[in-house]
């Protein structure tokens, strides 16, 4: 399984939340197998995603962030920048 992790500074998070919301099916139908959403406690404006891909669609679903589809859902999910992104694999898992 692959992992794919993205910040990003946002306008308005309910605005980013509807948006990230209605393009499910679309990130499903490049691979996402389902997201997670993080935000610091004392930045509302900075939203950081974690997103689950199975390893043989890895590069489908990095061609689709990579679009310009998906560059016109950031734009109207008001995405001011994505700050850092980056592929991660699950190296340590523990309970407690």
């Amino acid at each position: 399984m692959a992992y794919i992790y993205a910040k990003h500074e946002i306008e308005d998070y309910e605005r980013w939340e509807r948006h990230h919301e209605a393009n499910a099916e679309a990130r499903a139908a490049h691979g996402s197998l389902g997201t997670q959403a993080f935000r610091p406690t004392d930045d509302e404006n900075t939203v950081v995603v974690l997103q689950e891909v199975a390893d043989d669609r890895l590069e489908e679903a990095l061609a689709y962030y990579d679009s310009e589809e998906f560059a016109e859902t950031l734009d109207s999910a008001g995405v001011v920048s994505v700050a850092e992104s980056a592929v991660l694999e699950r190296v340590h898992e523990q309970d407690a």
